[in-house]
């Protein structure tokens, strides 16, 4: 399994294929997908979806727009960072993207630097992530209950 796949979501032909060009140059393999729907059919392939370290998304797209594949990742895949790319307004963009635990955000248009500088922080993250859970596993405790439990909330061991 390879943790350099980025998936790139933007209605705009030029920019998927820029993005492309310049993170294929880094050494990412780059998929595109035109929408949000297209992108959330990809990423509901399993064996497709476990190949995906970061995900790079536009947020206003015609089908489908980005703060649904948002929510789609965030259930779905929460190990996977999302960059969000947009040209909206600030107010517009940082109230839509906070809400929904974006990693990181860029607004469009995007230096190389800076796009390939966050895709690399994004797969880092990933790594790390992925790591840490299969070094820790789900215990017991965080399937039936997802939060914390309190010292006073754990029963005693029976003898």
């Amino acid at each position: 399994m390879t943790y350099e796949t980025i998936l790139v979501v933007d209605d705009s032909p030029d920019i998927r294929e820029i993005t492309r060009m310049t993170l294929s140059r880094q050494g990412y393999e780059v998929w595109l997908a035109p929408d949000g729907n297209s992108a959330i059919q990809l990423m509901s392939q399993p064996v497709l979806a476990s190949a995906v370290s970061t995900v790079i998304c536009d947020l206003a797209m015609p089908n489908g727009n980005g703060m649904d594949l948002i929510a789609y990742l965030q259930r779905h895949h929460p190990a996977i960072p999302i960059i969000v790319c947009s040209g909206a307004d600030d107010k517009e963009f940082l109230e839509g993207i906070i809400q929904q635990g974006v990693g990181d955000w860029m607004r469009k248009p995007v230096s190389r630097d800076v796009l390939v500088q966050k895709v690399r922080t994004a797969v880092h993250l990933f790594t790390l992530r992925t790591r840490q859970d299969s070094e820790d596993g789900p215990s017991q405790a965080s399937v039936a209950n997802p939060r914390t439990a309190s010292p006073s909330e754990i029963e005693p061991l029976q003898e």
